[in-house]
């Protein structure tokens, strides 16, 4: 019981915590808490699912628009809707208190098993005190705990298998990590890369280049884009995305490989700088020259719009730097021996010896993830109509469209690649990049690059400050599967913007954001370690963590307590005013269309609430709102009324196409007009 007194400490803190708040006046779960559109749009879901009325939100059209955990987990807790809406959203929040601890507990022992206890301590009582992180990850009602808690899980489970250098891996551990990397998965599907890559980590954990894979990855995918964003400017770049997305992926199918084959992944090599660039300037010269190649055929075949042919020369530079420099970072941060024998280099004899195992480890991991997402997949289009989510399917078609259809495309290269710190929705490495960005605005205005020399200074520093105890870094850096999580977030971020998505949100970013956490805490764990070496030093450790918890504490909790009230609101306060609205200007049993609706839908009484963005209603209705003809489809549907910005209906995506049916009144709410829906189109 001694050895786990700071976890349970803080799991009491924070349940009691969430219980104060679930425990508040009732209005205040709907109107101060759980007040993100989206959240409800699981929770009507759900109790439909309960009630026996299928998958959906309206009652009407069959929905797949959601992640499936966090779904199945709200079944049985929205269950208890019918007989009070509030008290479903009390069990949630008590709920992702629990896995808001978890969370915590999680970062405490990745971080406390390398660096000393305390610094996993800051990290933990950072996590549960920050209302950031509240904002982000908990107080939205979303996916966004849950997938988070399995995410650490993962990586905490990954890091027991480390010590399974010499020996095979034992058949229940790969059991294990499979089971719970379709966790991860289900908990948000964009996590879909780093669960798929995660069985290079797995399998080639003996070796010392394993995380040379990853790097390289992430090298050759920015090399591409960066050759096309240079060449065409990234106004233009939307206009060839399918021809950069088609290189990227003919990059990574023939430079990964060709680099293992010419030896750029034995570290004995970076020894002898000559035969290294020798054989780095061949394996980029010979790659792009086949590159060229295939993508000069292909391109008329496949239909690309064009090939701008001096992409392959910037991507050749870009190549080459990159590559080299993530093996001068490997030369700085690794700790093992430097020379091996000549016969190492040899890729064909690493292959002969190795492959047995590598193929028996690695199916025996991603047969568990690949059975379960093709039996999702199958199980969507028998059930649905389409393998996938509908909501992601109409959110790339947005961003297909011209103009800023809610948000748009990535609008410039900051949000291409997640690091727009001056926007919430495009910053997805935050903090680091919020705390990078803080520092770069005090360059005078005449520098305009300041952010990127920024970027690039501290990415510098932090490379400088890893040497001053290289071995603890590696050992952390391995531990906690670093190279892996940010290939994974990487590609996450890239999954959305290579060829454009709108309407991307903050809490899509969670492998980003425990990333960020464990790279700072890396940070602290290397000034712990120089600390320690003082005789006073982890009295100082805890002084300093104590103050830190004790400090964010009781700030949090005067948030949370002035936030979430008990006995100071009025006991006829609406839990959504725009049910309330609707349920005083509409009759019993009308259908009412929306664009959202997620709260309405789930607090509105004796009416239905039609979603008509799409995000949460059916592959059909997609299907129609593509073909400009979801007027009729709604009006075959007997929608009775539409609750809307007119002028958002007039825009795209939507084009007027239901115009022909309404029939505006004088009601009014906020922006947003209530109008009738006709059963006929007018004359």
């Amino acid at each position: 019981m001694r050895k786990y007194w700071f976890e349970i400490l803080l799991f009491v803190t924070v349940l009691g915590i969430g219980l104060y708040a679930a425990l508040s006046d009732a209005p205040n779960l709907s109107n101060r808490w759980f007040i993100r559109d989206d959240a409800y749009y699981y929770f009507k879901v759900a109790q439909n699912i309960s009630e026996g009325r299928g998958s959906t939100f309206d009652g009407i059209n069959r929905t797949n628009g959601y992640h499936p955990l966090w779904l199945w987990v709200n079944i049985p807790i929205f269950a208890l809707a019918r007989f009070d809406l509030i008290l479903p959203l009390r069990i949630l929040l008590v709920f992702m208190s629990a896995l808001w601890a978890g969370a915590a507990i999680l970062f405490y022992r990745l971080i406390g098993k390398v660096f000393h206890p305390a610094i996993g301590a800051i990290a933990a009582f950072f996590w549960v005190f920050s209302r950031d992180i509240l904002f982000r990850v908990y107080q939205q009602g979303l996916e966004s705990g849950i997938a988070i808690f399995f995410l650490l899980l993962f990586l905490y489970r990954l890091s027991e298998i480390e010590r399974f250098q010499a020996a095979p891996l034992p058949k229940r551990s790969l059991v294990e990590l499979g089971v719970l990397a379709v966790a991860v998965l289900f908990s948000r599907l964009d996590l879909v890369f780093l669960v798929f890559l995660a069985v290079f980590w797995i399998v080639l954990r003996r070796h010392p280049w394993r995380d040379l894979l990853f790097t390289d990855l992430v090298a050759i995918s920015l090399s591409t884009l960066l050759a096309f964003i240079y060449r065409l400017g990234f106004k233009a770049y939307y206009q060839f995305s399918e021809t950069a997305l088609v290189m990227l992926l003919l990059s990574l199918a023939i430079k990964l490989p060709a680099a293992y084959l010419f030896g750029l992944y034995h570290t004995s090599l970076f020894a002898r700088p000559r035969r290294f660039l020798l054989r780095l300037l061949l394996f980029g010269l010979s790659t792009s020259a086949l590159l060229g190649v295939i993508m000069i055929g292909i391109a008329p075949l496949a239909g690309l719009r064009g090939f701008p042919r001096l992409t392959l020369l910037y991507d050749l530079g870009g190549t080459l730097l990159l590559l080299s420099l993530g093996r001068l970072i490997r030369l700085g941060t690794g700790t093992e021996p430097q020379v091996e024998e000549e016969g190492a280099l040899s890729p064909f004899a690493e292959w002969k010896a190795n492959w047995k195992t590598w193929i028996r480890e690695g199916a025996g991991y991603v047969h568990i993830v690949f059975g379960s997402l093709m039996l999702y997949m199958l199980w969507n289009r028998l059930a649905f109509g389409t393998f996938s989510p509908v909501s992601g399917q109409i959110k790339r078609w947005w961003g297909s469209l011209g103009g800023r259809v809610y948000g748009g495309a990535a609008p410039d290269a900051w949000t291409f690649f997640g690091i727009d710190y001056t926007h919430e929705d495009g910053n997805a490495w935050h903090p680091l990049t919020t705390l990078i960005g803080r520092l770069s605005e005090a360059w005078p205005n005449s520098i305009p690059a300041g952010y990127l020399l920024t970027l690039a200074l501290c990415a510098l520093l932090f490379y400088l400050f890893l040497r001053v105890n290289k071995e603890i870094a590696s050992k952390a850096i391995q531990s906690w599967s670093l190279p892996l999580l940010f290939c994974g977030a990487w590609l996450q971020v890239l999954s959305y913007h290579v060829t454009g998505y709108a309407a991307f949100k903050e809490w899509y970013w969670v492998s980003q954001l425990v990333f960020a956490v464990l790279v700072l805490s890396l940070g602290g764990g290397i000034l712990a370690s120089m600390l320690q070496r003082f005789r006073w030093g982890t009295f100082v450790l805890w002084a300093v963590a104590l103050v830190v918890g004790f400090s964010m504490g009781n700030s949090f909790w005067g948030y949370v307590y002035r936030l979430m009230p008990h006995g100071k609101t009025p006991a006829d306060t609406p839990y959504n005013e725009i049910a309330a609205f609707l349920e005083a200007h509409t009759e019993p049993g009308s259908l009412i269309g929306m664009t959202g609706g997620g709260n309405a839908g789930y607090f509105i009484h004796d009416r239905t609430v039609v979603n008509m963005d799409g995000l949460i209603n059916s592959y059909e209705y997609f299907q129609h709102l593509k073909a400009g003809q979801a007027g009729d489809y709604l009006a075959k549907m007997g929608l009775d009324y539409v609750l809307a910005n007119p002028n958002l209906l007039n825009d795209l995506p939507y084009q007027g196409q239901y115009n022909p049916y309404l029939e505006p009144t004088d009601l009014r709410f906020g922006g947003k007009v209530l109008m009738r829906y006709r059963a006929f189109p007018a004359p």
